[in-house]
């Protein structure tokens, strides 16, 4: 089953573009396999036992003198990214139904499959080849599709994130080397080369690889150059992409990947990680403070948020790594929802500049409702998953110290000043010539944007249905650190 909802967009986004069909025949198509995925992941989470251990488990010999196998299975941290990216993208291609070129619907499902590939894989070379597959996609809807100089964008952000990719790789065939010295022969498998033995300093380079890939991706302080011009130039469905999907897949794989193949080093680093975070949290909202183009701020505000999962991860809390994996989904349906909101606003204003916004809950107020209440959400307003999310996470940040646990709610008051500030400007203060013909949102956009809102809200509401299925692998991964820690 998680082999079809790796494939099912991969290959349907081949065939589309093979087979001549016209533009419409193609977003029902597309919109049909996302669908299909979404359902299966329905049927793979009623399936889900809450227990620690890997389920669903597919392994068969690819490469076998080299050791390289398809090996994919989800546990409950993988559980929430998979649901996450299943159900969110076929509201997406709704959200977005009236792109009218062909090759956004292809690149849409390639991303899909790549993302979806990268979070079930349990072996590294998979994983490398699933992580660049979904780079590719972004790189054409950016350069195809974006704004301003997007072709100078595209290229930036491409040869930024392929930079830090290769060094992973530089990492994986290290680990595989080693392996291969120590038990006689080749594996990339997750579980074998988290056997390997390192010295200190090959733990430790090897380990920075890794974390290098993964914090441009996010992006953590300071690997964020490639942050604001990309989402600035790119369209809106590479920016809800990149910010719901991709971002978050950077931060789980530090867990997946991280936690497995380090434990001791990643237990060593941490204090250096919460303080990054920290940083992050605080810089990142500044910045957005700052902003006076829509997409920026939303932009910088995602990277606030996603320190301070960074920050849940690293204080190796049980209440830390329950709150960051289940903000991980909670910031993912917010910003899906808050981009494809900020992309249909460009549509009917053509402009991102907020001094050029005003009035706009007055001309459509199901359109300024729905607007502030992502807005909000991603800051975690009580009633939404960002809270339980963020509440969770602060605990783990007190129990773990009371400085980080300060740092970390205060902090947070930032970004519901500029928020409050932003919301203001947009859709309370006076009709500016921008907006005096803003008009409601479409049935298409409603059915994209509802379902995402409810999902926040019952999130919010009933946590314990989601976090049980979370809570045996956040313990089961926090007593090994807590074995390292007695070790040391």
């Amino acid at each position: 089953m998680l082999s079809l909802m790796i494939f099912i967009p991969i290959i349907t986004s081949i065939l589309l573009f093979i087979i001549p069909l016209s533009l419409r025949i193609t977003k029902i198509i597309s919109l049909l396999a996302s669908t299909i995925v979404a359902l299966l992941s329905l049927k793979v989470y009623s399936d889900f036992q809450a227990i620690s251990s890997l389920q669903f488990v597919e392994q068969y010999a690819w490469i076998k003198s080299y050791g390289i196998s398809y090996h994919i299975g989800l546990d409950g941290v993988s559980l929430g990214l998979v649901m996450m990216v299943a159900l969110l993208m076929p509201l997406i291609g709704i959200g977005l139904i009236n792109r009218d070129k062909k090759g956004f619907w292809l690149n849409l499902l390639l991303a899909q499959g790549g993302i979806m590939g990268a979070a079930l894989s349990l072996d590294l070379m998979l994983f490398y080849l699933f992580w660049e597959t979904m780079l590719l996609p972004i790189f054409f809807m950016i350069g195809l599709y974006g704004y301003g100089r997007n072709s100078f964008i595209s290229m930036k952000f491409t040869l930024y994130t392929i930079f830090g990719s290769l060094i992973m790789l530089l990492g994986i065939l290290f680990l595989a080397i080693a392996y291969k010295n120590q038990f006689g022969e080749y594996s990339f498998a997750l579980n074998d080369m988290s056997q390997v033995v390192l010295s200190e300093k090959e733990s430790l380079f090897t380990f920075l690889a890794f974390m290098l890939a993964f914090a441009i991706k996010v992006p953590l302080f300071p690997f964020h150059t490639w942050l604001s011009d990309t989402y600035r130039s790119a369209s809106t469905g590479a920016v809800v992409v990149m910010s719901a999907l991709m971002a978050k897949l950077g931060v789980y794989a530090m867990w997946r990947f991280l936690f497995t193949l380090f434990e001791t080093t990643s237990n060593e680093l941490s204090l250096y990680f919460i303080i990054l975070g920290l940083f992050g949290l605080i810089y990142f909202g500044i910045l957005a403070m700052h902003q006076s183009h829509l997409k920026r701020l939303f932009a910088f505000s995602s990277a606030s948020h996603l320190s301070l999962i960074v920050v849940g991860i690293f204080i190796y809390d049980v209440y830390g790594l329950l709150g960051s994996s289940y903000f991980i989904v909670a910031h993912a349906l917010s910003s899906a929802g808050l981009f494809l909101m900020v992309g249909m606003l460009y549509e009917r204003t053509k402009t991102h500049s907020l001094e050029a916004l005003g009035g706009i809950a007055k001309q459509a107020p199901q359109f300024g409702f729905l607007f502030a209440f992502f807005a909000l959400s991603t800051v975690g307003i009580p009633g939404t998953a960002g809270f339980v999310s963020e509440v969770l996470i602060i605990l783990g940040a007190f129990n773990y110290n009371i400085y980080v646990g300060f740092i970390s709610a205060t902090s947070i008051l930032v970004a519901i000043l500029f928020v409050f500030t932003m919301l203001q400007k947009t859709i309370y203060s006076k009709v500016q010539s921008a907006t005096e013909n803003f008009y409601d949102l479409s049935k298409s956009e409603l059915i994209a944007l509802i379902p995402i809102a409810i999902l926040i809200v019952i999130m919010g509401v009933f946590p314990n249905y989601f976090l049980k299925q979370i809570e045996p692998t956040a313990l089961d991964s926090i007593s090994k650190t807590a074995t390292i820690q007695g070790a040391k």
